[in-house]
């Protein structure tokens, strides 16, 4: 019986594995094998770089530029986003229907794509024509152009991604807030705890696994960040937001097309997300799991 059932688990499971497998593992293999070849996007031309392109990459001041630009992403986004949902969370710690009217709400964002959220702010951030720009105006307030700001381009793109995703952080740190039990309020209560000291010392240590579960799973996503920033800035303005990302689709598809450069930078990215993922685990989803 035992063994039947393991193979009806194999074959549910099955699907997600051919699938990962496919999209994941072979293209990963794939860049790293591609990484040490010399070779364009035409698969022309074709031959052996050893560790020439590593070499290369090291030496390349705008990979330097784009992985602190990455880090500065992250590092606006993941506080951002965790602080308003957790705030959020704090705020709609009750199930009423105003509350789950609320978190739906905050959730549709994220379910939309990308692209098209960044071409609305885009439109709306516009300085001649976007709706803000109208409203200041109308008070006699002129829209400083901030797309086009090297020191505040890369804050609003940031700014963007939350609000995209800071739904998807509340519906998992509301979920577990509500399953915490209601024995563990009514004890801090009669310990004379308000409303604010019970989310501070029964709330945020009963959900800490989600908090680390989101937090490795936020910052995976802004080292990852595309969309937003080719859409809102293309890496502009003087590569002031250009991330690890935007920079190995413009090696590897608009400028040069040299994809075995544009693979090695992806193997570095992969190894940067990898270490910081296992330290993260370690350190955080490792110490929550330990009872």
């Amino acid at each position: 019986m035992k063994n039947k059932n393991q193979k009806k688990a194999y074959f549910f499971l099955a699907p997600a594995m051919i699938i990962l497998t496919v999209f994941v593992f072979v293209p990963l293999v794939a860049a790293f094998i591609i990484s040490f070849l010399h070779m364009d996007i035409y698969m022309k031309n074709i031959s052996f770089a050893g560790f020439g392109n590593y070499f290369k990459m090291f030496h390349d001041l705008r990979v330097w530029n784009a992985t602190k630009n990455s880090m500065i992403f992250a590092l606006l986004e993941i506080p951002l986003q965790m602080v308003l949902a957790l705030f959020l969370t704090m705020l709609m710690i009750r199930n009423t229907r105003v509350h789950k009217f609320l978190r739906a709400s905050f959730y549709v964002p994220y379910v939309c794509s990308m692209t098209a959220i960044s071409i609305v702010w885009s439109m709306l951030l516009n300085p001649n024509s976007g709706m803000i720009a109208f409203v200041l105006r109308k008070q006699g307030v002129m829209m400083p152009d901030l797309l086009n700001n090297t020191k505040w381009a890369i804050v609003v793109v940031a700014m963007v991604t939350v609000w995209k995703g800071f739904g998807y952080t509340l519906t998992l740190l509301s979920a577990a807030a509500l399953d915490i039990p209601n024995s563990l309020y009514e004890a801090a209560e009669l310990d004379g705890a308000g409303n604010f000291a019970k989310f501070i010392y029964v709330t945020i240590p009963e959900i800490k696994n989600t908090i680390s579960f989101c937090l490795v799973t936020t910052l995976i996503a802004a080292l990852q960040a595309f969309d937003q920033i080719y859409v809102m800035t293309k890496g502009g303005p003087q590569n002031s937001t250009e991330t690890l990302v935007a920079y190995i689709y413009d090696r590897g598809f608009q400028t040069n097309h040299d994809l075995g450069y544009a693979s090695t930078i992806s193997v570095y990215l992969f190894f940067i997300i990898a270490v910081i993922t296992f330290v993260m685990r370690r350190y955080t989803l490792g110490k929550g799991s330990e009872k």
